[in-house]
């Protein structure tokens, strides 16, 4: 953006430019917008070298795992990037459509780690068993807002970034001896499926939590009672929810409470319909 475009001799340059391939849509006189991802990657490293300070190939990585996506993130910001394309890596979901938004790519700015302002205290009622190194500790935890008309607690996200391994061994520890066999009447969750928790709470514990933003969603029932979804089937789940910390000066009636969500999902889509079009499209996770 600062260098001179017309009659610049090569001497003269002082800021260097550096081209960074990321996909391949046409080689040879041939189209391959129509083939997977993965395939094209392939095909622009093998037609293409890189020059030093002048051409290569974006950095990447290969995962279905939101903490890999999260930490990813997180380094592309200490690069001082703008952020992450998400992208279906094989499939016909993984073509490129040209002029056209899709759920099968996802660009995520460096924005949405100070998410949309404001934090949400939730209520811990669920986690799952950690894999990989969270093996001895819950890996991630399900997590509910707070009804104050039917006194239930509805459900809102799946969370497993933002946490140390410290923090897990401590929570681990005292969400153990809360344990329960079956969730509680007064716990409005999707009833059956592969995202039901390993293990169910007593509600005893809220946690502060930062969002990228606000979603609809089948699987989960926060704000289901307030008119968000004109169906009905879906209610609002958190984007890239992230724990900060534990609010020990909180009981869980006084969570934030499925009216505030719905407030927020309604604040946030009439700010999204007044940018129009160049909003991007949601994203379940």
């Amino acid at each position: 953006m600062t260098r001179k475009r017309k009659d610049v001799r090569i001497e003269d340059v002082k800021v260097k430019v550096c081209v960074f391939a990321f996909d391949l849509l046409y080689l040879n006189g041939q189209p391959i917008v129509r083939r997977p991802l993965r395939e094209r990657r392939e095909l622009l490293r093998q037609s293409f070298a890189p020059v030093e300070g002048e051409f290569a190939f974006a950095t990447s990585m290969d995962s279905r795992e939101l903490d890999d996506i999260q930490q990813f993130l997180d380094e592309s910001v200490k690069a001082s990037c703008e952020g992450l394309m998400v992208k279906m890596l094989d499939g016909a979901e993984s073509g490129y459509e040209p002029s056209k938004r899709s759920r099968n790519w996802l660009k995520i700015k460096k924005d949405y780690l100070s998410g949309i302002g404001d934090s949400l205290d939730l209520v811990v009622i669920g986690a799952y068993y950690g894999k990989g190194k969270r093996t001895s500790v819950y890996g991630a935890f399900l997590l509910a807002c707070y009804n104050p008309t039917t006194e239930t607690y509805e459900t809102v996200c799946n969370i497993g970034t933002g946490f140390s391994e410290a923090v897990l061994e401590e929570l681990h520890a005292a969400l153990s001896a809360i344990a329960i066999e079956r969730p509680k009447p007064f716990y409005a969750h999707g009833g059956g499926g592969p995202h039901q928790p390993d293990v169910w709470f007593e509600p005893r514990f809220v946690w502060e939590v930062k969002t990228a933003d606000l979603t609809l969603s089948p699987r989960y029932k926060a704000g289901c009672g307030e008119g968000v979804d004109p169906a009905g089937g879906k209610g609002i789940s958190l984007r890239f929810p992230r724990f900060l910390r534990v609010r020990d000066d909180k009981k869980p009636d006084e969570a934030t409470t499925s009216r505030q969500v719905a407030e927020m999902y309604r604040k946030q889509e009439s700010v999204a319909k007044a940018k129009g079009p160049a909003v991007d499209d949601d994203f379940e996770y």
